[in-house]
């Protein structure tokens, strides 16, 4: 098997084991992870004129809904998306000819997916957590972006265990026997694997592989930031 099969298989059984269904809920939930504060965050940090013809990606674009806005904000915006699942793929629909998605493991070093200083803002919108380490992903980011170019991190971060725990019960004891095992195994591992960083932890990665810090904002009561960042000039 692939290193691209092998996370292929770790995504569909990270997104709960049905593709399919984690694909159409990435769909649902598109307007709520692009909100007014995403927006804000974005207008902020991304300073592009709307005739502007710079190089945006998006990686882990999942169906290229962001892709859509992107293109509407930005019409002669040259614009690519990064994905690896077979079933968010499989949802693209409408994405304008000149925008591109191309199939690739962000897990990897790869130099060769974009030429050296050729992108000017790229996203990563929950993307972070899904990787086995961010590290060979931010040492690529800087590769690609121009000097000046900036990135937008948006990414569920380490809360406490009690916090995560209450949110899923929804007012449910622990000791309810409805509670079964199989549902605390399955919540336990979603906890380690969406609750792998603190802020810090990533800002300092970060800063560790080069890139000046413009900003970061807890969200969601705490359970996720938005970052931006930008290689210097």
């Amino acid at each position: 098997m692939s290193s691209l099969e092998t996370t292929q298989v770790y995504l569909e059984r990270h997104h709960g084991g049905d593709g399919r269904l984690a694909a159409q809920r990435t769909l649902e939930s598109h307007q709520r992870n692009h909100d007014a504060s995403f927006q804000t965050f974005w207008n902020t940090h991304v300073n592009l004129a709307p005739d502007t013809t710079a190089h945006l990606i998006d990686l882990g674009c999942g169906p290229g809904l962001f892709l859509q806005d992107l293109h509407q904000r930005y019409p002669d915006a040259q614009l690519t998306g990064i994905e690896c699942a077979p079933y968010m793929l499989e949802l693209v629909d409408n994405l304008p000819a000149s925008v591109q998605i191309q199939v690739a493991d962000l897990n990897l070093d790869l130099p060769e997916l974009f030429a050296l200083e050729t992108v000017d803002v790229a996203l990563a919108n929950r993307l972070i957590h899904e990787l086995h380490q961010p590290v060979s992903l931010f040492r690529n980011l800087y590769r690609w972006l121009k000097p000046g170019g900036v990135v937008i991190l948006v990414d569920m971060v380490r809360q406490p265990l009690k916090s995560a725990l209450l949110h899923e019960l929804k007012g449910v004891s622990l000791t309810d026997p409805q509670v079964t095992d199989e549902w605390l195994q399955a919540q336990f591992l979603h906890y380690l694997e969406h609750n792998r960083y603190h802020p810090e932890d990533l800002c300092d990665l970060l800063e560790m592989c080069g890139f000046e810090l413009l900003a970061c904002e807890s969200i969601r009561s705490g359970r996720a930031a938005q970052i931006a960042i930008r290689k210097p000039v």
